[in-house]
């Protein structure tokens, strides 16, 4: 669930949160040694607030709070720095629950998308199992009108992700590789799987046309890996389910944020490398 200035209003110690039922405003409990200290990025005049994302752990009956901010001079914190003086990143990890997460807290949700796929595949079966002529004309325009939502869809997603590329004045959008995304994500369907390659192949003509390259890494460790910057630990128990908790320095959020930020700094450690060893003239 989405949150924007109106509907959220952050204190020391607690967060009114409107609802069907009215507000509430329940306490919660921040990372002690989090590398972004809420009462600089929340509670400091030198930003504002611009959205959040609430979500439920059901493994450990938990909510989760996820605060994005930006200066209110238009620079952003939450983007990570490429090495080059013009370059900031914006990491992107695809799943199955959100189709999208960057890096910078934005959540794609990946809910509606599939209650519609199953509803076209349950419409496709009543035709099929109907067997005549009418039914099967019925069915060839229902396969057009699927073909056409999906890419509606997809495209509003991409073009959602560039303009938060641009918000946050992002010069790359960077993917994890698509290559082995079958292997990496058993659970995706079919449908999931093309979502992502059309995700990736519509911001990959839409971004240039806004200054803003797209480029891909490799995605070997990103969700087990800790974001936090001065940490870094990888290990698989970091990571249960959407949940993500080090068990080295023990920060805490969504797994899809933290390899979306992984991806990011990724991304932004092979441009540095390339920078420092790259010769000088």
């Amino acid at each position: 669930m989405d949150y924007d200035t109106r509907s959220a209003t952050f204190y020391r110690n607690k967060v009114s949160l409107a609802t069907v039922e009215g507000r509430v405003e329940p306490s919660f409990v921040l990372p002690a040694d989090s590398p972004t200290p809420y009462e600089r990025y929340v509670l400091s005049e030198s930003y504002e607030f611009r959205e959040s994302t609430l979500r439920y752990d059901a493994a450990t009956d938990e909510f989760y709070l996820n605060i994005s901010t930006r200066r209110t001079d238009g620079d952003d914190e939450v983007s990570e720095d490429t090495g080059h003086s013009d370059q900031t990143v914006l990491g992107i990890d695809l799943g199955v629950n959100s189709l999208a997460v960057s890096s910078t807290g934005t959540f794609w949700q990946g809910d509606d998308y599939d209650h519609w796929c199953r509803e076209f595949e349950k419409r496709r079966g009543e035709m099929q199992q109907r067997g005549t002529q009418a039914a099967h004309k019925a069915l060839l325009r229902l396969g057009k009108r699927e073909e056409a939502w999906r890419k509606q869809y997809i495209h509003t997603i991409a073009n959602e992700l560039v303009s938060e590329a641009v918000e946050h004045d992002c010069d790359v959008i960077a993917f994890e590789d698509l290559s082995d995304i079958r292997e990496r994500l058993p659970h995706a369907k079919w449908h999931h799987v093309w979502a992502f390659r059309r995700l990736f192949e519509y911001v990959s003509y839409k971004a240039p046309e806004q200054g803003v390259s797209v480029e891909q890494v490799e995605p070997t460790h990103t969700s087990q890996r800790c974001s936090r910057t001065d940490c870094g630990f990888t290990h698989d128990g970091n990571r249960q389910g959407e949940h993500f908790e080090c068990q080295k320095c023990g920060y805490e959020l969504n797994a899809d944020y933290n390899a979306a930020k992984n991806i990011g700094v990724r991304y932004a450690r092979k441009r540095q490398h390339k920078l420092r060893s790259s010769p000088k003239s």
